[in-house]
């Protein structure tokens, strides 16, 4: 939790309404008893009474405060509450908070998030506060009032929570406490994987835990032939139905499993179109960020040992080898970090990615950068199986046109930079780099059955 520090407006002070009772009643007290007038004095009764009511219930002391959030990280589409914590005073009736707009955060209603049950609120725009109220002689917990904010994230990355605004009204609202800006919080936002599947097994099997069978005899899920029984063989492999009718014993052989280490380069030089988080169009980052997040846990669900590494000046990010779901949210808390830069003073031939012999490199990149496309044929001419993947987003979706219609000059430039991403495309193809679009589940299969059969036709 973070505590404010005192401020201008961390008192209690009166509001106009109390100045308009007491100006009232010294106006009228006067008027009425020179000039005789008992209306006036019935007229301005009320205003005395709250008046003095006012006066009486005053709050003294200051509500303390805090702000929290319901979840350390949360995926993007998912919804989070913020939770100021106020201590109710004697004197104080309501108490409020709001929180300022942010991009990419989208406000939930305020009546579900206090029921716990958050909704949409169909009305709020993108990067809309929310905002709840509460009334202050309600039940506390821990002694503390707590005002639920729900807010839901639509786009991956660190996303700021607050300034939070928390206040409180006193009796008849005469007295009135804050706005308090209360410290942001930082939430980090996971990428939602996109929808990928392949069925294709990942070619070059290394490792001695995985779920792709390996050409050699091993302690595998798989039945490989009967044999007789060894030395050091398990009691539990005993083929008991041969054994008795050959009187001798004999036990089942199987494959042995293995995995792949599987590097995932994604390419953050760039970021070409306009972002509409979870709900509007994607820019070619988010494509590639979450394409990336979904190759990365496919095979992480397939035993496979995965690595990451981002390609960027600004956040030049680098997770090892690892498997596993723990590593699986290791990689997600990397891609969220990302931000586009261009390297210019970088050379793509130099940069050590630590990959050794029998890795699959999959590559995700719109290509616009040629640095991409020079060290996807540097790794391919050390004799690794290289993948790109093409997450460049569709031009009119994406708004990268709509971004260009006010300057010709723009969308001239942008048309030869396009001829030219084909012409280095079909260049580096032709050094035997496989390239295929991003179109989610089955992008991979074709390309990973054709490296699997070159890689048993290799070692035949």
């Amino acid at each position: 939790m973070t505590t404010v520090s005192s401020s201008r407006r961390d008192r209690w002070a009166p509001t106009h309404a109390l100045l308009r009772c007491l100006a009232v009643v010294v106006l009228t007290a006067p008027v009425a008893l020179l000039w005789r007038r008992p209306d006036l004095v019935v007229l301005a009764t009320p205003f005395a009474v709250v008046l003095a009511w006012s006066l009486a219930t005053r709050p003294e002391r200051l509500p303390g405060r805090a702000l929290a959030l319901s979840h350390g990280q949360v995926r993007e589409g998912e919804q989070v509450l913020a939770v100021a914590e106020v201590e109710p005073v004697p004197g104080a009736e309501v108490l409020a908070a709001a929180s300022a707009p942010a991009p990419f955060l989208r406000g939930v209603g305020p009546g579900a998030a206090r029921h716990g049950r958050p909704r949409d609120d169909p009305h709020a725009p993108e990067g809309a506060g929310v905002g709840t109220v509460l009334d202050a002689a309600g039940p506390t917990v821990e002694g503390r009032r707590r005002l639920v904010l729900g807010l839901r994230p639509t786009r991956w990355g660190r996303r700021r929570i607050g300034p939070v605004q928390v206040g409180a009204v006193g009796a008849w609202g005469s007295y009135r406490w804050g706005p308090v800006p209360l410290d942001p919080l930082t939430l980090p936002v996971l990428p939602q994987p996109a929808a990928f599947d392949s069925a294709a097994p990942a070619p070059h099997p290394r490792g001695l835990v995985g779920a792709h069978r390996s050409s050699r005899p091993g302690e595998g899920s798989e039945f490989a032939s009967l044999r007789p029984f060894q030395v050091g063989d398990r009691l539990r492999r005993i083929h008991w139905p041969r054994s008795t009718r050959t009187g001798e014993l004999h036990v089942t052989a199987s494959y042995a499993d293995q995995d792949t280490h599987v590097a995932v380069l994604v390419d953050a030089h760039y970021d070409l179109g306009t972002s509409g988080g979870t709900d509007g169009p994607a820019s070619s980052l988010d494509r590639s960020v979450r394409a990336a997040a979904a190759v990365c846990e496919h095979f992480l669900q397939q035993g496979d040992r995965v690595s990451l590494r981002v390609l960027s000046a600004r956040t030049p990010l680098t997770v090892p080898t690892g498997t596993g779901r723990r590593h699986g949210v290791r990689i997600l808390d990397t891609l969220s970090r990302v931000v586009p830069a261009v390297a210019e003073e970088t050379d793509p031939r130099r940069v050590h990615l630590g990959v050794g012999e029998g890795t699959l490199v999959v590559m995700v990149s719109a290509l616009v950068s040629p640095d991409a496309l020079t060290q996807a044929a540097t790794l391919a001419a050390r004799g690794l199986s290289v993948v790109v993947v093409d997450a460049l987003v569709d031009p009119q979706q994406g708004g990268v046109v709509a971004a260009l219609d006010r300057d010709p000059l723009a969308r001239t430039a942008w048309r030869i930079r396009m001829l030219e991403r084909d012409r280095e495309i079909r260049a580096i193809r032709a050094q035997g780099v496989a390239v295929v679009p991003w179109l989610g589940p089955g992008s991979l299969d074709v390309v990973l059955r054709e490296l699997a059969h070159r890689g048993r036709r290799a070692g035949v």
